[in-house]
């Protein structure tokens, strides 16, 4: 069975190679929906092309999420149900929207993060099917906006989640091709103080100036920091004010901050609350809004239990595996949430995410695609209903 799979695989190489070529070179930045629905057009035929029944979800303001499923999960639920987002965080007019293959390194928007890993995801059950295995119920969700927090697809994501017996989410795998078993949880929050307007020349001192009050909210905010405990905290806009010879009447900035587990993400947010409700200048007043909100993936026995099958599928064809956590998010943390058996960073080895140095290594897509296709069959083995 391992030998046929990745028989298929190396003869395949090159397919997936241009099927991802294909996705990277349209641009589907999370705001540009058009795009997202040009890649979903794209991943739709391949998988309806392997038997899978397909179904476009819209939602309001983004692309389209595409549930692609075959006839066993359709008639009892259950298998492996495989993640990935088709959103990138490259707008059209930042120029980088080109793949590019040179040697063992492809540049292009979304090659690690995450174009390759849908490819990756697509291919290892076209390997199982020309393995043979064709009882086993699948599925997949390919959602229109993780760069921006999965807003929209969040619950539909955990509804699938649910009907299946555990989760891939086909993240890169990172450098050095590590799975990953937990990730920290994210609130991205608004903060505004409202202060008096006056005229420059004839306020009283001290002024009820947004801007003076908020200043004074910025290092109270950065002093959250905590890089022992593995929380962070970062402004990353400001605006307010009118001009110099105005008292500012309205400040707001857009922050976020990262968490290990969910008492350190409930203690850092009734610190950020009391700091924007506590004011220090008279006439003026502060005011809070989540924003978006991504809960911790928590490392724990069901997710580790699920690893050491990956783990055991590794040492099967030759691969070490490695667990790693990581601080940025993705949608296992919903997942992991709802207490599906959930892995991420199935996807490629490669780095520089959201840069325009953002690059994969092409010779993981082979063995990522063997990886996954092996862990699939021995976690289907351990979970099936």
């Amino acid at each position: 069975m391992i030998d046929t799979i990745k028989t298929y695989l190396t003869e395949h190489e090159s397919e997936m190679f241009a099927l991802l070529e294909q996705v990277v070179n349209i641009n589907s930045h999370s705001a540009n929906p058009e795009g997202v629905n040009e890649v979903v057009d794209v991943l739709q035929d391949v998988l309806a092309d392997m038997g899978f029944a397909t179904s476009r979800l819209t939602t309001e303001d983004t692309g389209d999420n595409l549930l692609a499923e075959n006839d066993a999960r359709i008639e009892n639920n259950g298998g492996p149900l495989l993640v990935g987002h088709m959103d990138t965080v490259f707008p059209p007019e930042m120029g980088f929207d080109t793949f590019r293959h040179e040697g063992n390194t492809i540049y292009g928007p979304g090659t690690s993060d995450m174009k390759a890993g849908l490819v990756i995801g697509i291919y290892a059950v076209k390997a199982l099917q020309a393995a043979g295995v064709t009882d086993m119920p699948m599925a997949f969700f390919f959602n229109a906006d993780e760069e921006i927090g999965s807003p929209r697809s969040r619950n539909l994501i955990v509804d699938e989640a649910k009907k299946s017996d555990f989760c891939f989410v086909m993240e890169g795998s990172g450098s050095g091709g590590e799975v990953v078993t937990g990730r920290k949880g994210r609130i991205v929050f608004d903060l505004t103080v409202e202060g008096k307007p006056s005229h420059a020349g004839h306020t009283p001192h001290p002024k009820p100036s947004a801007i003076v009050e908020m200043a004074q909210k910025i290092t109270q905010l950065e002093a959250l920091n905590d890089m022992d405990a593995g929380t962070s905290l970062n402004i990353g806009t400001i605006e307010g004010g009118v001009g110099p010879n105005t008292v500012a009447a309205k400040a707001t900035i857009r922050a976020e901050t990262r968490f290990v587990d969910p008492t350190a993400g409930e203690k850092v947010w009734e610190s950020i609350k009391a700091i924007a409700e506590t004011c220090s200048l008279e006439g003026t007043s502060g005011s809070v809004a989540i924003r978006t909100h991504r809960p911790p993936m928590v490392t724990n026995d069901t997710i580790m239990n699920l690893y050491a099958l990956v783990e055991e599928a590794g040492r099967d064809i030759g691969m070490e595996v490695t667990a790693a956590f990581r601080g940025g998010g993705s949608d296992a943390n919903t997942v992991s949430e709802a207490g599906v058996p959930v892995l991420d960073g199935m996807g490629p080895a490669g780095g520089k995410y959201h840069t325009p140095d953002e690059f994969m290594l092409a010779d993981s897509m082979v063995k990522q695609g063997l990886l996954t296709a092996v862990s699939i069959l021995k976690a289907y083995d351990k979970y099936k209903k």
